[in-house]
């Protein structure tokens, strides 16, 4: 079976929907709708990889200094990889919250020296393009308007790039996420496999092609055998009556390659079958009620570690999947709050109503609405917390709501990994928390570039509870 559904899966990549047999399981499960979603299952040559980072070279050159924008899958898998590095110079934003730039406001007598990368499949994810306009105003306002061009590159698909052009973006350079210059692969499986990785690579690397060459490589020999031990882990759990996963990762990689795997695993499979309870806590090895799922490859470089990890996981995903009978491919629901922020949007001189109440005052309420199915609570904030604050939430809730499991997220990175799952979720309680108010003065970024930013996350979070209301509140946090 592990050798058919292999062959399976290999046919599958890269070709139209109607070019695949009947009898082939990704006909139904691998597409979304009829768009090809597989072209991350292979490999190009390298020579295809250096060829895409050659044209962007006259564009790095002098840049020591690089800001990854991005939501979901097209900044997730740049955090592990910066984190490898532990280099002060590379950034990643992907939250709304003005306090989010500080760092890159900081360090704004250096914006010569730095390169903004703006990553979106469509081109149109709102959140990267209003990150990216903030930006655009820095430097701007900074460098001139003659010069900030210089200073941005957008990684997209190429039928995307005349939208980014209506949308501000004319003169600023652009290339294709996937280095043949496809559009097979969606954002959650765009790493390691596409420019979405292997730039940010390139440059924490010192721009050394031949390192490149050698970890590329050296991942692309471990291919074969990392798909035979997906497929052993998934015939061992396909008669499970959950997907409660722990993926176990690398121990070189921290609590970085977090989000990327909650997001593979839950966008994947949740709410994809009403009888298939779905969580996913990582490294969460010693707790009985959830499934472990590991490489079982052992491999010295770091760097080729995270990149094999990256696709065995992915290819447990494909496999697990077709297993149970899920499209993996799709994420449905995620529509649904897309739609009701349209909804509120469209209504005019519209006040956001969030009600302000504090961290006891929201513990009490939950206590109220909890239900005894719910077995975990997440807290998702829409703000950028300090680690501080997060200590003190966690704290406060495991003190009252000790037998449940509790998840912390930012809004932003939850809405792009977790919502899809969330949807349809029976065994989850979700706690949404704005501000009431945030900072809205930065130096050489408009009042109302910045208003407009804060304005969208409160959006986004009402627009969220709208659609899971029945397992959820909403609260702004009071100190």
């Amino acid at each position: 079976m592990n050798e058919m559904l292999e062959k399976y899966l290999l046919e599958a990549a890269g070709i139209e929907k109607e070019g695949l047999s009947s009898d082939n399981p990704y006909k139904s499960l691998g597409f979304d709708e009829n768009k090809k979603r597989l072209g991350w299952v292979n490999s190009v040559p390298f020579s295809e990889v250096k060829k895409s980072l050659e044209e962007i070279c006259s564009l790095i050159e002098g840049k020591d200094i690089f800001v990854f924008v991005g939501m979901g899958g097209s900044i997730n898998g740049i955090k592990p990889l910066i984190s490898l590095f532990k280099k002060g110079s590379f950034y990643t934003l992907d939250n709304l919250d003005p306090e989010a730039l500080s760092e890159i406001v900081k360090r704004k007598d250096n914006l010569e020296k730095t390169l903004v990368v703006s990553i979106s499949k469509s081109g149109t994810t709102k959140e990267t393009q209003l990150i990216s306009l903030v930006l655009k105003e820095l430097f701007s306002q900074t460098l001139g308007d003659d010069q900030w061009q210089n200073h941005f590159l957008w990684l997209s698909d190429n039928p995307s790039f005349e939208k980014l052009d209506t949308l501000g973006w004319q003169n600023v350079k652009k290339i294709s996420i996937q280095l043949n210059n496809e559009t097979d692969i969606g954002g959650r499986f765009s790493s390691p496999n596409t420019l979405i990785f292997l730039l940010p690579l390139f440059l924490l690397l010192g721009e050394n092609f031949n390192e490149l060459e050698d970890i590329y490589n050296y991942f692309i020999s471990n291919q074969k055998n990392i798909r035979k031990n997906a497929y052993s882990i998934c015939e061992s759990l396909k008669d499970e009556p959950n997907a409660y996963f722990s993926p176990v990762t690398d121990g070189r990689l921290g609590e970085s390659f977090s989000s990327w795997l909650v997001q593979l695993f839950q966008e994947s499979l949740g709410s994809k079958n009403d009888t298939l309870p779905v969580k996913t806590l990582p490294n969460n090895k010693d707790d009985k009620g959830f499934f472990n799922v590991e490489l079982d490859l052992k491999i010295d470089n770091a760097v080729v570690s995270l990149m094999s990890q990256m696709y065995f996981f992915q290819n447990f995903i494909a496999y697990y999947a077709v297993l149970k009978g899920i499209n993996f491919v799709s994420q449905n629901f995620v529509e649904k709050y897309k739609q009701e922020m349209g909804k509120l949007e469209s209504q005019s001189h519209r006040e956001v109503m969030i009600k302000p109440l504090d961290l006891d005052g929201i513990i009490n309420k939950v206590k109220e609405d909890i239900k005894p199915a719910h077995k975990f609570i997440e807290i998702v904030l829409y703000f950028y917390p300090t680690p501080e604050v997060v200590d003190i939430i966690e704290r406060k809730f495991k003190e009252v709501f000790n037998q449940r499991k509790l998840l912390v997220f930012e809004g932003s990175d939850w809405n792009h990994q977790s919502y899809q799952a969330a949807f349809g979720d029976k065994d989850t309680f979700y706690v949404l928390l704005t501000l009431p108010s945030y900072s809205s003065e930065v130096p050489n970024i408009s009042k109302e570039i910045l208003t407009r930013n804060i304005d969208t996350i409160r959006l986004i979070a009402e627009a969220t509870y709208f659609t899971i209301k029945d397992k959820a509140v909403l609260f702004s946090l009071l100190s």
